[in-house]
């Protein structure tokens, strides 16, 4: 990064305010996957489907629990990849703060649209409902996967020396 300074024969070390500044984006990166990783499942099985027949519910239940499982798995296969392009970003703000941004940015609006329940959809119309559903959950999975790659990237980049790195995480 360009804010690190050189000492120790070449070995670059993170400032202060970097260490701050990584300490309070990791406040946010947790936020977000305490939500999606605990609540989550709460809120799906609890309140989204809370006006919708049981019967309904518990099949709709269903497709978002086979949705979340397909999309874990396809995490193994989209992640390298998605890494790649962080890997290959050559930008005037760097190679992480563009995905910093636009994967914090458009994960943090889906994630408000997943959890209004996409606005009361499910009990006008289930279909549509659960197509806009997974469609917002993959492209969230996505970019919340872009902030997330590039967010534990930094930390190679914030130093060189092994001891300090260790302090990030």
């Amino acid at each position: 990064m360009s804010n690190a300074t050189a000492t120790d024969g070449g070995v670059r070390k993170g400032k202060l305010g970097q260490r701050i500044a990584y300490a309070c984006g990791n406040l946010g990166q947790s936020a977000f996957y305490n939500a999606m990783s605990t609540y989550f499942v709460v809120y799906v099985t609890s309140c989204l489907f809370s006006g919708v027949d049981k019967a309904l519910a518990a099949k709709l239940i269903g497709v978002i629990t086979s949705l979340v499982v397909i999309i874990r798995i396809a995490e193994i296969f989209i992640d390298p990849l998605l890494g790649n392009i962080v890997d290959n970003t050559t930008t005037k703000w760097g190679r992480f703060r563009p995905w910093q941004f636009i994967g914090g940015a458009v994960s943090a609006v889906l994630l408000a649209i997943v959890f209004s329940g996409m606005f009361g959809l499910v009990n006008v119309n289930t279909t549509l409902f659960i197509v806009l559903f997974v469609i917002t959950f993959v492209v969230l999975d996505v970019f919340y996967s872009l902030r997330d790659i590039s967010y534990w990237g930094m930390i190679p980049a914030l130093s060189s020396d092994s001891h300090e790195r260790s302090t990030y995480t």
